[in-house]
């Protein structure tokens, strides 16, 4: 049974990556300009809770993925559900003295851009 799971993460492994690198394929200019300015980038897959994707070494992106992806993300979803209801989250931009994290939660992935 242990080997089927494994066997059913890989697969949705696998796929996620392929969905991943469409999305990135379809949106080529709005990727690369973005990524002119930008430090790094983390892309975290929702639906297995790991990390796509990513510019930084393991320790920063899974931090990063805690935090944003989890906690603020979190909150700020909340946030927008309880002053409508009907409405969600579509875009998180967080600005520090030193850097600028821009968030995109989408519904298998979520996208950290720091710059």
């Amino acid at each position: 049974m242990k080997e089927l799971n494994d066997t059913t993460q890989q697969t949705k492994q696998y796929c996620s990556k392929f969905t991943l690198e469409s999305v990135i394929r379809r949106n080529a200019d709005n990727t690369e300009r973005i990524m002119k300015n930008a430090m790094g980038y983390v892309v975290s897959n929702n639906a297995i809770g790991t990390i796509a994707i990513s510019s930084y070494d393991n320790t920063v992106s899974v931090g990063i993925m805690k935090l944003i992806c989890g906690v603020l993300v979190a909150a700020a979803r909340s946030a927008v559900r309880d002053l409508d209801s009907t409405n969600d989250l579509c875009f998180l931009r967080i600005a520090t003295r030193k850097s600028e994290y821009l968030v995109a939660p989408e519904g298998e992935f979520t996208i950290v851009v720091i710059q």
